[in-house]
């Protein structure tokens, strides 16, 4: 958890739950905007339409630090301003999206960045939200018995949100499950010929496509020596529609893995062959959350991130409504504080629209995350006819 107060101007005094990047983004926005803040497992995010957003929302010195993030520290953006997805039976083609300012970044290197300068209370566990008799303010309690009153609580505690569970009840809140089956790993080759081949279609992420219905995806996770390529990282990603097993050992998922990988195309046939015995194939269940209304509470509890729009990532949207969502609410408490405004009326606007847009993108990121498994309806599917940009 993390909470900010105002200096010397009076003004909301927010607790934030949650200190993923989204909690940190906001916490990072007040600081910047005159607050001040009383104090896993990896995998690689792209960052495209959301990049001027998140760049004025951290403080300059943070935001011009931003290249220390990527997963490809060197990449000269201007000659890869695109990504092209491919069909991995054939290695053609089909489609060649524009991405001007795309970059991919660690998860755990942009947390680190975000979370710079703040103070932050780890392992607290949410256990009552208690709105004051007064009207205006809020506790968070937590389960060690401690207990912070601010103004304004905001839930950016994930797809699983404690939050959203005490503000609509467990079963309005609670996530729908996707029957599908999504596999992803950190790999270390720890051979320069291989590295270079697995990077050789794009120097940031290749994305596959199959008629057999299988997703395919590789990235760039960390090159931590440039001249090196037996040290460089890779996130590769398969995925197709099927009812998840708990139960598979690592061995065996693994092995499902690389029986769904042999009939397809380069480079993502050998990037998924070539994963050493020892690799962790994690295969994540997948779900989603349509957002509803949860109610005013007199502008003193809202939501921000994935625990408000928590979405597939088949069309690479999480990350950047996560951004726009900590902008938007770090502007309405910046208004509350610096025109005194009516604390209401602005977290109640800045909810509503973050609800309408959130739904919207959920539906849309679904509707994706089948579309690209079912060969037949594929070009119709919100990513070929959309891209990845924000459809307002």
């Amino acid at each position: 958890m993390t909470s900010a107060q105002t200096n010397t101007v009076v003004g909301p005094n927010v607790l934030i739950v949650g200190a993923g990047i989204t909690g940190l983004l906001i916490a990072q926005g007040l600081e910047k905007n005159f607050l001040e803040q009383i104090r896993r497992r990896e995998w690689t995010m792209g960052i495209h339409w959301s990049i001027p957003i998140i760049e004025k929302l951290l403080p300059t010195d943070l935001s011009n630090r931003l290249f220390e993030a990527q997963c490809n520290p060197e990449l000269v953006t201007d000659l890869y301003t695109f990504i092209e997805l491919h069909n991995s039976e054939t290695g053609d083609v089909l489609k060649t999206i524009s991405t001007p300012n795309l970059k991919r970044v660690s998860r755990k290197k942009l947390r680190t960045l975000c979370a710079d300068g703040l103070e932050i209370l780890w392992g607290k566990s949410l256990e009552d939200i208690i709105h004051e008799s007064d009207g205006e303010g809020v506790s968070a309690h937590f389960s060690d018995g401690s207990t912070y009153h601010g103004n304004i609580l905001v839930g950016a505690d994930g797809p699983k949100s404690k939050v959203r569970k005490l503000l609509l009840g467990a079963d309005k809140a609670k996530t729908t499950p996707m029957d599908l089956i999504y596999n992803m790993s950190i790999v270390k080759y720890g051979d320069a010929k291989k590295a270079l081949y697995v990077i050789s279609g794009h120097p940031q992420n290749s994305f596959g496509y199959n008629p057999n219905g299988v997703f395919s995806f590789l990235a760039v996770q960390d090159m931590p020596d440039l001249n090196n390529p037996e040290t460089w990282a890779f996130q590769v990603g398969t995925s197709w529609l099927g009812q998840r097993d708990p139960k598979l050992s690592n061995e065996e998922r693994l092995a499902m893995v690389r029986r769904a990988a042999s009939q397809l195309s380069e480079p993502f046939r050998s990037a998924n062959l070539w994963m050493p015995d020892d690799t962790i194939v994690n295969t994540d269940p997948i779900s989603y959350w349509v957002s509803i209304p949860f109610g005013d509470h007199q502008g003193r509890v809202t939501l921000c991130g994935d625990a408000a729009h928590p979405l597939p990532p088949h069309r690479g949207q999480g990350l950047q409504h996560c951004i726009l969502d900590a902008s938007n609410l770090v502007s309405a408490v910046a208004k509350i504080k610096r025109e005194q405004g009516n604390k209401e009326s602005l977290i109640a606007d800045y909810t509503e629209e973050m609800i309408e847009r959130g739904a919207e993108e959920v539906k849309l990121s679904v509707q994706t995350a089948l579309t690209v498994h079912d060969w037949a309806v594929f070009m119709e599917s919100p990513l070929m006819k959309h891209g990845i940009t924000k459809v307002s």
